[in-house]
C-alpha cells in the first residue's frame, strides 16, 4: 500500500512538472521545453528592430536545433576545448548563485551608515611577525604587553612613540585623526567604530600587522572637499637652506596668485606633485582620514572658492584652493564604490559563506567523527606530516554525509594544506581540512544541480553550451570550408561570372615604392628575371625597408599614386611618405570586370558561403527528424 502510494505520489508529481513546463519541440529525439523555447524566442525580440513572424521564427530555431544535433553527432561536445571553456563558464555563471544577495546588501548598507559618523582614533601597530623570532606569536603578545601598559596608565602617545611600526607615530604619537568608512582596512574600521570614546580596544590584526586602537571622539562626518593644490616638496632629512630656499618659492608662488595669476598654469608649471599638477593641481575628492592632518584641517576650513596661505605639512609647503565641497551622497551614488571595497576585502567571502551555511542546512549536513578520528590519530607527530597523510589517501571513511554524498578521508588529504598559524592546535588544521573539503563537495554538488533548481540558470547555461557548438559547426560545415576550398570557389565563380561586375575599371597589377632612383633602377633590372607570385617575397627579402611592394586593385580616386601612374590625373603628384619619394607599377593593366576569383574574393566567399548553408540545411532536414508540439507552440503565438 505505501509503496503504491509513493508510486503514485511520484506519478502526480512528474505529471504537475510536465505540466509546467511541456515539451515545445523534439529534435533528433531531444526534447526542448517550453522554458527554453520562450526565454530564446523573447531575447530574440527584444533584439529585432522589426517583429519576425512567429512561424519564421519556429523555422529558424528548429534549423539551429538540428545544427546543434549535427555538431554533437560530430562529437565536438566531448573535445577538450569545448569542455574546459563550457565548464569554465558554468563555474563563473553559478559564481552569483552561490552567494546570498541579502548579505552584501546588509553590508553596503552598514558601511553606508558608518559614514554618516566620523571617529577620531589613535593606534599602536607591530608587525604581523616579530622581526627577530619571526614569530607572529611573539609580536602579538608584545603587544598585548603594550595594550597592558596603556591599561595601567602610561601614556598612550609615548608608547605609540617608542614601539609603533608606523612611520608617523614619532610625529602624530600615534594619532591618525578623523577616520570615515572607507578610509582604511576593514578589520581596522570595525574595531573603530565599535569601540567607545575614550575606550581601549584588545588587539587585532589586519593585512599590514597587529594594533589595538584607542578612540578620542566621535563627530557627524563633513563630508567631502574638493580641492587643487600647489607643493613645493621637501625632503623629511633637508637641510635648513633646502627648506628655506623651497619657503620662499612657496611664498613667491603666493604672490603672483594674489596678484591674478592662473591657479592651474601655476599648478602645472611650479608643483612638485606628478600625480596632480597635470591637472592643474587637482585631487580627487577626499574625506577625513584621506589626508595628512595639517592639509586636511586647512582644506575644510576654506570656504568654496577661498585659497590658503602657504602652509608646512611632512611633505613640504603648500598652496591650497577650495574648488567645492559635499555632504553625504544619498545611498545609491556610493552603492558601487562601497560594494567594490567589499568585494576587495574579508567581506568579499561573508555572502558566499552565508550561502554554504543555508546549503549546508537545507541538504542536512551531518559530521562523522570516525573519519576525523583516523586523520587524527594518523598525524601522530606534525599536520605537515606528508608520510601520513600519504597513508590516508586511499580511505573512504567518511567525515562528511549530506543528500546522497559522502565526503571521505581520503578527499579531505588530497587538497590538505597545513596551517601556517603557530598557535594553530593539532585539532584545528585537521577541522580546517575537512570543512574545506565539505564546501567544495557542497559547492560541487550546488552547481550540478543548479539547472533544476533555476529556469533562469539552465537557460543561459543551455544558449552558451549550444552557442558553442554552433560557432564550432558552421565554422567546419560553412565559414572556414569555404575560405579554404579553392576548387570549389574558383568554380563557383567561373559558374556565375554574370553576378560580379564592377562599376568602373580596376587597376590590377603591382605598385612599387623605393627610397631613391638608384634602388628603383636595380629593382627594375631585377623584375624580369623574378615570378609574378615570388615578386613581393623576393624583393622584400633583397631590399628589406628600403622597397615598398604592394598588390593593387584599385578604381580611379581609390589611391593617388595609382592616380597619377595610371589613371593619368596628376602625372606631378609628390608621395606624401617622404620615405619612398620615388614609385612605379609594374605588371599591371586596366580591367573592366573580375578575371578571376581573386579579384572578388570577399563576395565570392559570402556567395559560396550561403549556397553551402543552403546545402548543409537540406542535408540537416533529411537526417534528423523533428517534430512540433503544436498545441503548446500555439498557446504562446496567441500570447
Amino acid at each position: 500500500m505505501k509503496n503504491s502510494l509513493l508510486a503514485g505520489s511520484l506519478a502526480l508529481f512528474a505529471l504537475c512538472a510536465s505540466a509546467k513546463d511541456p515539451v515545445a519541440m523534439t529534435v533528433n529525439g531531444k526534447d526542448v521545453k517550453l522554458s527554453e523555447f520562450e526565454y530564446l524566442y523573447n531575447k530574440n525580440k527584444q533584439q529585432q528592430l522589426e517583429e519576425q513572424p512567429f512561424d519564421k521564427y519556429v523555422d529558424m530555431f528548429v534549423t539551429y536545433k538540428m545544427k546543434v544535433a549535427d555538431a554533437e553527432a560530430a562529437g565536438i561536445d566531448t573535445t577538450k576545448t569545448f569542455i574546459d571553456e563550457f565548464n569554465g563558464y558554468r563555474a563563473d555563471l553559478a559564481k552569483t548563485y552561490l552567494e546570498d544577495k541579502t548579505v552584501n546588501d546588509r553590508l553596503a548598507h552598514e558601511a553606508y551608515e558608518r559614514k554618516k559618523e566620523e571617529v577620531e582614533v589613535a593606534h599602536i601597530m607591530l608587525p604581523l611577525k616579530d622581526p627577530a623570532t619571526q614569530s607572529a606569536l611573539v609580536s602579538k603578545n608584545r603587544l598585548d604587553s603594550i595594550r597592558q601598559c596603556v591599561l595601567n596608565g602610561e601614556d598612550f602617545g609615548e608608547l605609540a612613540a617608542k614601539y609603533s611600526i608606523d612611520k608617523s607615530a614619532p610625529r602624530n604619537k600615534g594619532n591618525l585623526g578623523f577616520i570615515m568608512s572607507g578610509s582604511l582596512p576593514y578589520e581596522f574600521e570595525v574595531v573603530a567604530y565599535n569601540t567607545p570614546v575614550g575606550g581601549i580596544s584588545e588587539v587585532f590584526k589586519t593585512a599590514f600587522g597587529y594594533h589595538f586602537v584607542k578612540v578620542l571622539d566621535r563627530r557627524p562626518t563633513r563630508g567631502q572637499v574638493f580641492v587643487q593644490h600647489i607643493l613645493k616638496l621637501v625632503d623629511k632629512n633637508a637641510t635648513d637652506e633646502v627648506r628655506n630656499a623651497a619657503k620662499a618659492k612657496i611664498d613667491s608662488i603666493y604672490a603672483e596668485l594674489k596678484a591674478g595669476a592662473s591657479f592651474d598654469e601655476l599648478a602645472k608649471t611650479e608643483s612638485d606633485d606628478p600625480g596632480s599638477k597635470s591637472q592643474g593641481g587637482r585631487l580627487p575628492w577626499f574625506g577625513s582620514g584621506r589626508m595628512v592632518p595639517e592639509f586636511e584641517s586647512v582644506a575644510f576650513a576654506l570656504n568654496n572658492g577661498e585659497m590658503s596661505e602657504p602652509i608646512a605639512t611632512a611633505y613640504g609647503y603648500h598652496i591650497i584652493k577650495k574648488l567645492d565641497s559635499r555632504g553625504v551622497q544619498d545611498f545609491e551614488s556610493v552603492k558601487d564604490n562601497i560594494m567594490m571595497n567589499i568585494e576587495r576585502d574579508s567581506r568579499a567571502g561573508e555572502a558566499r559563506a552565508e550561502k554554504l551555511r543555508q546549503l549546508k542546512e537545507e541538504y542536512k549536513l551531518k559530521l562523522d567523527p570516525k573519519g576525523r578520528d583516523a586523520i587524527l590519530n594518523a598525524l601522530t607527530t606534525a599536520v605537515s606530516d606528508s608520510a601520513a597523510i600519504a597513508s590516508l589517501s586511499n580511505s573512504k571513511l567518511p567525515v562528511a554525509t549530506f543528500v546522497k554524498n559522502k565526503v571521505t578521508v581520503a578527499d579531505v588529504v588530497a587538497s590538505w594544506t597545513a596551517s601556517q598559524d603557530p598557535m594553530a592546535s593539532k585539532e584545528s588544521v585537521v577541522d580546517d581540512n575537512i570543512n574545506t573539503a565539505v564546501e567544495k563537495a557542497i559547492i560541487d554538488y550546488e552547481i550540478s544541480i543548479l539547472p533544476n533548481k533555476y529556469a533562469d540558470f539552465s537557460n543561459l547555461l543551455n544558449e552558451y553550451r549550444d552557442g558553442l557548438l554552433l560557432f564550432e559547426i558552421s565554422n567546419q560545415k560553412v565559414w572556414d570550408r569555404a575560405s579554404k576550398d579553392a576548387e570549389g570557389l574558383e568554380n563557383y565563380f567561373n559558374e556565375n561570372k554574370d553576378k560580379y561586375k564592377w562599376e568602373s575599371p580596376k587597376y590590377k597589377g603591382f605598385l612599387i615604392q623605393t627610397e631613391n632612383d638608384s634602388i628603383a633602377s636595380l629593382i627594375k633590372s631585377e623584375l624580369p628575371s623574378i615570378g609574378v607570385d615570388s615578386l613581393v617575397s623576393t624583393l622584400k627579402k633583397a631590399h628589406k625597408h628600403h622597397v615598398r611592394i604592394d598588390r593593387m586593385l584599385v578604381s580611379e580616386g581609390e589611391n593617388k599614386l595609382i592616380d597619377a601612374l595610371v589613371f593619368k590625373k596628376d602625372s606631378t603628384f609628390v608621395n606624401p611618405n617622404k620615405k619612398y619619394p620615388v614609385y612605379f607599377t609594374y605588371d599591371g593593366k586596366i580591367v573592366s570586370v573580375p578575371e578571376n576569383v581573386n579579384d572578388v574574393r570577399g563576395q565570392v566567399t559570402s556567395d559560396y558561403q550561403n549556397v553551402l548553408e543552403a546545402r548543409w540545411v537540406e542535408e540537416l532536414k533529411t537526417k534528423y527528424k523533428v517534430k512540433l508540439n503544436n498545441k503548446v507552440l500555439n498557446k504562446l503565438k496567441s500570447k
